[in-house]
């Protein structure tokens, strides 16, 4: 399906109506919601749309998935997964991602390079060769790209 592409002002919800499949009900039920109404236009234009979430092993040691440094996770608009430039990856260590997505979200919304994050890296749910089997660590950050 992709991303929805923010249309002029007078055109966006009718086209993300229909991106979404949301029926005239639902879509006038999310647009008088003060946060989803005032955000969603955000949240289509290119400066989400052309910023890319990446997901980077930045330490690997003993994994049993055989994640190694390097490897990648890229999501456009830091929500959809590019499965065609993202690597191979462990589901220990999915869980801090989506997390990484709405604080990226939340800082360019208001202005913020996300690049500046406190908080940047996370490990995976192994907990290294003492109690299991390796442990991977990661870097979050965002690129800019001309996506649309």
């Amino acid at each position: 399906m992709g991303h929805f592409k923010a249309e002029p002002p007078e055109g966006f919800w009718k086209g993300l109506q229909q991106h979404m499949g949301y029926t005239d009900e639902e879509l006038e039920t999310f647009k008088k919601c003060p946060k989803r109404g005032k955000w969603a236009p955000h949240m289509a234009s290119p400066e989400i749309q052309n910023s890319t979430l990446v997901i980077e092993v930045v330490e690997s040691h003993g994994c049993g998935n055989g994640m190694k440094v390097g490897d990648g996770l890229y999501f456009q608009g830091c929500g959809l997964l590019d499965p065609k430039r993202s690597s191979p990856w462990c589901a220990h260590a999915f869980h801090g991602v989506s997390g990484f997505s709405n604080i990226c979200h939340n800082l360019i919304l208001h202005g913020i390079d996300p690049n500046d994050m406190y908080a940047d890296h996370f490990s995976c749910l192994d907990c290294g060769t003492k109690y299991g089997w390796g442990l991977v660590i990661m870097k979050a950050y965002v690129i800019k790209e001309d996506v649309i």
